[in-house]
């Protein structure tokens, strides 16, 4: 199945949500002044390393709170990736912006929480198993057309399908991409593409046809 970007008649990632796309505008090169703020930030000038967590802290807590629903845990990963930038500053070789390299420290940092968090939440559940019974968790039109806004629907969808979605549709990166940050493999990723698509296809199918019933008794 094609899982290249939804065709903008009916793809809500068409206006790049929440502002995430990696062109940003800033997609270029790194000057040669930036790189040297860079290398200043990694041997410890002070002055260096406020400028670049002011730099890159609006990217990186966006990619945080796309990736994570819960505040908490978005605002604990965006401040874990923010160390992982100044700690990676000395390896930074000025291929592209800044914030497309502090973006990408961002979506694997986020990852790796969410990961730690699934794992705490089964062995929470496991512990508890015995006491309590867990529940499992026409065509759409443009996206202004939504019944509800985007990431209402991406925060229903299973959490590695809803991260598939939005590194490869709103941040653009590609499926390899996209396999490389999540540790898994290429066709791992087209899967839950195409599960969390088919999810969302039928999702607002439904709500159109009970928005068109409900206007016609």
């Amino acid at each position: 199945m094609d899982i290249s970007p939804i065709p903008f008649a009916w793809n809500p990632f068409a206006a790049r949500a929440a502002g995430l796309a990696c062109t940003d505008g800033s997609a270029g090169a790194t000057t040669a002044a930036e790189a040297e703020q860079v290398h200043r930030a990694a041997a410890g000038v002070e002055e260096a390393r406020a400028w670049l967590v002011k730099r890159v802290v609006g990217p990186v807590r966006a990619v945080a709170r796309a990736l994570l629903g819960n505040q908490a845990d978005a605002d604990d990963a965006a401040q874990k990736a923010l160390i992982e930038v100044l700690l990676s500053a000395r390896s930074y070789r000025g291929d592209g912006s800044i914030e497309a390299w502090a973006r990408r420290i961002a979506v694997r940092t986020a990852l790796r929480h969410a990961r730690a968090e699934r794992r705490r939440s089964t062995a929470t559940a496991s512990a508890h198993e015995d006491d309590e019974l867990f529940d499992a968790h026409p065509e759409p039109p443009s996206a202004e057309a939504l019944p509800r806004p985007v990431m209402e629907y991406l925060e229903e969808l299973p959490v590695l399908q809803r991260n598939a979605l939005i590194l490869h549709h709103a941040l653009g990166y590609t499926v390899h991409e996209v396999a490389e940050l999540s540790d898994v493999s290429h066709e791992t990723v087209r899967g839950r593409l195409r599960l969390g698509i088919a999810a969302l296809r039928k999702r607002v199918r439904q709500e159109l046809l009970l928005g068109a019933m409900k206007g016609h008794p």
